[in-house]
C-alpha cells in the first residue's frame, strides 16, 4: 500500500487488529521522536485544508502561497491547546497512510470565519474498490489516555445515531467535489431516503487518541521491554473502550497514539503551522 505521506519512516503500527490499532513514534539518540513526528503531521495540512477542492496538482509558482493560505485556514490565535485541529491532522495522517482511504471532502473548507470552529465529524473519508466505506472519523488531544477514551465514547454516543447522521449527510450531500471516484455512489448513500440499515452497514467511525504516555518518562528506546509494556497500557485502554462503548451495527475502530507529552506536541505543531502561516 502507497503512503502518501510517507509516515512509515515515523510511525510504526504496534497493534493490528480489525477494530484496534495502536502506533508508536519510537526514539532517536534516545530521545522521543518529537521533530519527526511534527514534520510529517504537517504534511496533511494542504491535503487537510483543501481536500479535493483544489484539484490534485498546484502549480510551483504558487506552492508557497498555497501553504500559506493552508495554514491560515485551520487557524490563526495563540488559543491553540483549546483547540482540536491538531487531532484532527493525526486522524487525517492515519486514515491516509495506514487505512488506504482518500479524503471525500475537507470539513474545514467550510468555515465562514478566522478561527471558527467546525462541528460534525473530524473527518470525512472513504475508502474505494470493492468494498466502498464511509469514514467518519472522530479525534482526541488528551493530557490522559483514559480521559481521551472517555470523551471518544461521548462522541460516539452521540454522533452515532439517525439524527445526527442525518443532518451531517445533509451538511455534506451537495458539497461533494465531482472529482471524488464513484461520486454518485456517496451521494446515493447520502440520500435523505436511503435507510439507516444500508448507511451502518457502509460506515466506518474511525476515533484516534493521542495522548501523553509515562512510558516515554521510563524508557529511552524501542526495547522489548518497552513494546511490552506499550501492548499492555494499550490494550489496557482498549478494553476500557470496548467494554463501555454503544451497541451499534457501525464498525468502530479505536486507533492510539501515546506521544511522550501532548502539550509539548501541541505547541510544537502551532509554531510549524504559524512558521508557515508567515
Amino acid at each position: 500500500m502507497a503512503r502518501p505521506f510517507k509516515s512509515e519512516k515515523v510511525l510504526t503500527q504496534e497493534i493490528t487488529e480489525s477494530n484496534f490499532k495502536a502506533y508508536t513514534v519510537g526514539f532517536d539518540d534516545k530521545k522521543f521522536r518529537l521533530k519527526p513526528l511534527v514534520d510529517v503531521i504537517c504534511r496533511v495540512i494542504p491535503e487537510f485544508s483543501f481536500g479535493f477542492h483544489e484539484g490534485h496538482s498546484v502549480p510551483h509558482t504558487e506552492m508557497i502561497e498555497k501553504l500559506q493560505e493552508a495554514a491560515q485556514i485551520i487557524y490563526q490565535t495563540d488559543k491553540f491547546q483549546q483547540r482540536g485541529e491538531f487531532g484532527e491532522l493525526i486522524l487525517h495522517l492515519l486514515l491516509r497512510d495506514f487505512h488506504d482511504t482518500i479524503p471525500l471532502v475537507s470539513k474545514i473548507f467550510f468555515k465562514d470565519s478566522q478561527n471558527a470552529i467546525v462541528h460534525g465529524f473530524d473527518a470525512v473519508q472513504i475508502t474505494t474498490g470493492d468494498k466502498k466505506k464511509l469514514w467518519l472519523g472522530e479525534s482526541k488531544l488528551y493530557k490522559n489516555g483514559k480521559d481521551g477514551v472517555k470523551e471518544l465514547l461521548e462522541d460516539l454516543k452521540n454522533h452515532v445515531n439517525a439524527d445526527f447522521l442525518r443532518k451531517e449527510f445533509q451538511l455534506l450531500y451537495k458539497k461533494l467535489p465531482d472529482q471524488i471516484p464513484d461520486v454518485q455512489h456517496w451521494r446515493d448513500l447520502m440520500d435523505k431516503h436511503t435507510t439507516l440499515d444500508k448507511i451502518f452497514d457502509n460506515i466506518v467511525v474511525p476515533m484516534v487518541c493521542t495522548y501523553s504516555s509515562d512510558l516515554f518518562k521510563t524508557y529511552q528506546e524501542a526495547s522489548a521491554s518497552f513494546v511490552k509494556d506499550f501492548n499492555t497500557e494499550c490494550r489496557g485502554l482498549f478494553k476500557y473502550f470496548d467494554e463501555n462503548k454503544i451497541s451499534t451495527n457501525v464498525e468502530i475502530v479505536l486507533l492510539l497514539l501515546p506521544v511522550s507529552d501532548k502539550d509539548e506536541l501541541n505547541k510544537a505543531l502551532d509554531e510549524k503551522l504559524k512558521a508557515f502561516q508567515k
